[in-house]
């Protein structure tokens, strides 16, 4: 198959995913507590291109070859090599780059990594730096030597490396606090800091949430769908008339104390999955740690949505942009194609 077809095929699938999360996103403007979703794309992995008149095979016998290396800034490195690739095992095969930034993962293995919101370097899904043999690299010694060991020097025939394109890699969650609005309701909640209400749903299920737009269901407090909200001695009773929360949680029905609102903040959010209805949950064998709230709960407000709709709109003017210059890309591979065969044919 034309690799330029491909090519542009790929982007093209690529931005229309990023294109249907960025509709999602601007379709939530007005939802209370909605947390946008980011698009993550990488390019699928680099392989090496051989010469069709292959001379006999060499094998791969280390060389004299000094890569460069730098700690860009705590526990993030870069490496580069001028003669041979580095290797790296991704979930669609081995990968083959001159350069490449990396960090020392928990259990000590060499790996890829993206930053989130908090500026911290994060490796779940991404891909591990392998030797000749297909082994993971790991030590946090002699970085220097344990790369310089792993070099793959190719074949005299290799003439250098191809990328087929691009694809959708995973979404990641912009958990930044949206805006506070005053609505004056009794039953509406505010999270100011980090934080989120604990929902019980289906079979026991614990939920989370920043939308604090609640209701009484058969006399417990409850999300506009009827699931219950947590407190510390479990579901809200409030049988009363006067309600009122404080800051600190505490939830107080005709001046009794009965309960405190059970918020708690997530440690590792990228095991954070959206449910839909605004709530997530824990991913299976998502390692969650829930620590202890220390922001307000402000009574009479609700959190906006965080998506900016001005910074949406010029990236939907950016994408469909994209998504023309790949058309044109595709359609000249396909005119260039059609001259090969009725031309060049002809001669």
């Amino acid at each position: 198959m034309n690799r330029g077809l491909y090519i542009g095929a790929t982007s093209l699938l690529t931005n229309q995913r990023r294109l249907d999360v960025l509709a999602n996103n601007l379709a939530n403007i007005n939802t209370a507590g909605y947390k946008r979703d980011i698009s993550l794309t990488e390019s699928f992995p680099e392989k090496l291109l051989a010469k069709l008149s292959k001379t006999p095979e060499l094998r791969n016998i280390p060389r004299t070859n000094e890569i460069q290396f730098e700690e860009v800034q705590g526990g993030l490195y870069r490496a580069r090599t001028l003669d041979g690739f580095f290797i790296l095992e991704t979930p669609l095969g081995r990968s083959y780059v001159k350069e490449i930034e990396f960090v020392v993962d928990d259990e000590g293995y060499l790996k890829t990594s993206y930053k989130n919101l908090e500026d911290e370097n994060k490796t779940d899904y991404e891909n591990y730096i392998i030797n000749n043999n297909g082994d993971r690299l790991q030590g946090e010694g002699d970085l220097i030597n344990t790369l310089q060991g792993a070099v793959y020097y190719p074949p005299a025939y290799v003439i250098g490396t191809m990328s087929g394109g691009v694809r959708f890699q995973k979404l990641f969650i912009d958990f930044s606090p949206g805006s506070l609005i005053d609505t004056g309701g009794k039953l509406d909640l505010a999270i100011k800091g980090n934080g989120f209400f604990k929902i019980q749903g289906e079979d026991g299920e614990i939920l989370y949430t920043r939308n604090g737009s609640f209701a009484i269901t058969d006399g417990y407090l409850s999300d506009l769908d009827g699931r219950r909200v947590l407190g510390l001695n479990g579901e809200i009773l409030l049988d009363g008339e006067e309600i009122d929360i404080l800051p600190n949680g505490e939830v107080r029905v005709d001046g009794e104390i009965i309960d405190v609102l059970d918020i708690v903040d997530i440690d590792n959010k990228e095991f954070l999955r959206k449910r839909g209805d605004n709530l997530f949950y824990v991913v299976e064998n998502g390692n969650v740690e829930e620590v202890p709230f220390q922001g307000e709960v402000l009574q009479g407000y609700l959190e906006s949505s965080n998506m900016n709709p001005l910074s949406g709109m010029v990236e939907m003017v950016n994408l469909l942009r994209e998504f023309e210059a790949n058309q044109r890309v595709i359609r000249m591979q396909d005119e260039m194609l059609e001259r090969a065969a009725n031309e060049i044919g002809r001669v």
